[in-house]
């Protein structure tokens, strides 16, 4: 059987080359797992053969997600991991692997996102995206707040699910920074990391995806450092800082210790 994931190949990577990831999250299981290429805009085609196919599906889609494809397959009020598309004045665009008969992309929009995770205060796009380090290929689950009948051109309206919420404030939660960073693998990542000299200065590397990761890093280590290390190292990947104490600054009221 053949599905696609809600994961995406992009930059100079190919989509075999994930095949791995998925036969480790299969280890133990009779079946046969690999990437055989991809689909509307990068999302990875897998094929799975074997006694335990089904099984191993019910795995991959509860640990990695399987892409609706198809508008059929999303409603109102759907919770849906998808990838940031685009951030323009709008808001965040975001691919949710619906491509079939066309692409079907979600929009947090500006003042959604301000209520989210600004407390309402006004922050222009820009500003908010860099303190939530919201680029291309950054993982977010949205809920959809109208179904594809109700789509507003090629997009549905969205906010970001209750989940993906807590998680920005567990980010913020710990006081720690960390280094975001979009479009490497986790062992190409690690060897930079390892190189830069920063390796001891990390706690764990924290998978988003497979193509996406967030440092987490030893309180007192410099995120700005690691930041400019790194994208010696990394020229073609995304790298951004997230810095929980900016955050508190600019939002005291919704992210004080007594608020959180």
């Amino acid at each position: 059987m053949r599905v696609v994931v809600l994961e995406k190949v992009y930059g100079p990577h190919e989509p075999r080359e994930f095949t791995p990831a998925f036969l480790s999250l299969c280890y133990g299981l009779s079946v046969n797992v690999q990437v055989v290429g991809s689909v509307g805009r990068g999302w990875l085609v897998l094929e799975l053969s074997g006694e335990d196919e089904k099984v191993a599906l019910r795995l991959i889609a509860e640990e990695i997600g399987l892409a609706p494809v198809r508008a059929s397959e999303i409603r109102r009020f759907s919770k849906v991991r998808g990838k940031v598309l685009a951030v323009t004045s709008e808001g965040a665009h975001i691919d949710i692997g619906v491509f079939e008969p066309m692409n079907l992309d979600a929009l947090v929009s500006l003042k959604t996102l301000r209520a989210q995770l600004a407390d309402g205060l006004y922050m222009d796009m820009a500003t908010l995206s860099r303190l939530f380090c919201l680029s291309e290929g950054f993982p977010l689950e949205v809920r959809l707040l109208e179904g594809p009948g109700g789509a507003s051109g090629e997009f549905l309206r969205a906010e970001l699910s209750e989940g993906q919420v807590r998680a920005f404030e567990r980010w913020v939660r710990s006081g720690l920074d960390r280094v975001v960073v979009l479009g490497v693998s986790h062992h190409a990542l690690k060897r930079a990391l390892w190189s830069s000299g920063f390796y001891e200065q990390a706690i764990e590397i924290e998978r988003l995806g497979l193509l996406e990761h967030a440092i987490l890093l030893k309180l007192g280590a410099s995120s700005r450092k690691l930041v400019s290390a790194l994208r010696r190292r990394l020229k073609k990947a995304t790298i951004l800082a997230f810095r929980p104490g900016e955050i508190m600054r600019a939002f005291p009221g919704r992210y004080s210790s007594t608020a959180l």
